[in-house]
Parts: structure tokens; sequence; C-alpha cells
């Protein structure tokens, strides 16, 4: 409880700083918000099984979404816009890797409740999105970057449904999944659609949560011990 108090301080520093001044100004306390994320990472799981592979994933992961804005900062227009959504797209891939490396494996024959636990959520929902929001703005660049997207974002959800996790643990990872598909829809409404009210603050506590859930569910798994030395 502790820990989510600290982490939910930093995001409102943020969003404190972001509202009073600019994003820049914002970008120390997101900064230290991410740091805190992979110490957190870090000492809960170093006594438990070691840094296996999966946590050094997450903490990369971490890395890249924290410099992701500085491409914006040095070019503020098309470029630097790009290349943020490149080191987000990369920092999510490595999400999927998690997963895989976790054992997940696709397989809808023996999946039940297939159509409200994964064909709504993580496949329907972006797709009809992408359909209704963003081709609508005949944007030739931001259409092909969402595609890209939307792609990437229905195979790291669907994938995360397979993982082969303690219950409690899928629970956790299932509502990150919840807030990745959310907020990836709100970001792109505001980036290519219109702002709207409070926007950047919507974007950053989906997309933080987010990351709580997901080292939360990683830290609720279970590694055999035969396996230990095999992750790491």
């Amino acid at each position: 409880m502790t820990r989510i108090l600290i982490t939910l301080i930093l995001l409102c520093f943020e969003l404190i700083l972001h509202y009073k001044f600019n994003r820049i100004a914002a970008y120390p306390a997101r900064v230290l918000l991410y740091s805190y994320l992979i110490y957190w990472c870090y000492t809960e799981s170093k006594p438990k099984y070691g840094i296996t592979l999966t946590e050094k994933l997450y903490i990369i992961s971490c890395l890249l979404i924290m410099v992701s804005p500085i491409p914006g900062f040095i070019w503020d227009s098309v470029p630097g816009k790009v290349s943020e959504m490149v080191l987000l797209m990369i920092s999510q891939h490595l999400v999927a890797h998690i997963w895989i490396h976790q054992g997940a494996r696709i397989n809808f024959s023996k999946r039940e409740n297939l159509f409200l636990k994964i064909l709504v959520p993580y496949i329907l929902i972006p797709i009809l999105f992408f359909l209704f929001v963003v081709v609508p703005t005949f944007q030739f660049l931001p259409i092909v970057l969402c595609s890209i997207y939307v792609v990437q974002l229905i195979y790291i959800t669907t994938l995360s449904a397979f993982v082969p996790f303690p219950e409690k643990s899928k629970w956790y990872i299932s509502l990150a999944m919840g807030l990745l598909v959310f907020s990836s829809g709100a970001n792109a409404l505001r980036i290519y659609v219109a702002h709207y009210e409070w926007d950047f603050a919507v974007v950053r506590i989906t997309s933080t949560v987010f990351r709580v859930f997901l080292l939360v569910g990683l830290l609720h798994r279970e590694i055999p011990e035969k396996y230990a030395t095999y992750l790491r």
C-alpha cells in the first residue's frame, strides 16, 4: 500500500507541474515516477526469485517510456511525435516478450468465455476505435501509425490472456491490459483527433496505473523452482 501511495504522489506531482507550468517542467517528476517503479520491481523481485529476464524486460520497458518524450522536446513536430510513438511501441513490445518468455501461447480452442474476455475488450474495441475515430481524420501518417499500433496492441493484450499465471496474478494482468487499451485510445484521441479537457491527466493516470497493475501481476506470479535458473 505504501508503494502505491508513493507512486500516486509522484504522479500527482507530475500533473501539478504540467498544468501549472508545462510538460518540460513536469518531465523530472515523470523520471522520478518511473525510476520508483523500477526500484519497486527490483526490490520486490530480488528476494523472491532474483532479477529474471522478465524483470529486466519490465525495467527496460520503463526506461524506454521514461525517455520517450525527449524527441518531442527537441522536435515539436512530426519527427518528434513519430519518434515518441516508436519508443512507446518498442516499450510495449517488450511486454509481449514477457508473455512469451512466461510461456503464453495463443490457443482459442481451449479458452472459455472467449467473446467477453478476449474478442470484445482486446480485439473489437481497438478495431472499432481505429475505424470510427482515427480513419475519419483522413490523415495519412496517423492512420498508418495507428494501424500498426492497433495490430501490436491486439497481439499484446490477446497474448496476455494465455499467460499461465495464478488467478490473482491474471486478475491484475487483465486490469493492466484493459487500462492499456483505454489509455491508448485516450492518447490517440488527444494527439490525432482533438484535445479534450484534462486529456493529459487522463492519459498519464491510466498509463501509470497500467504499469502498476502490470508490475503487481508479475510480482504475484509463481516460478517453479526447477525453472528458476532457466528464467534468469
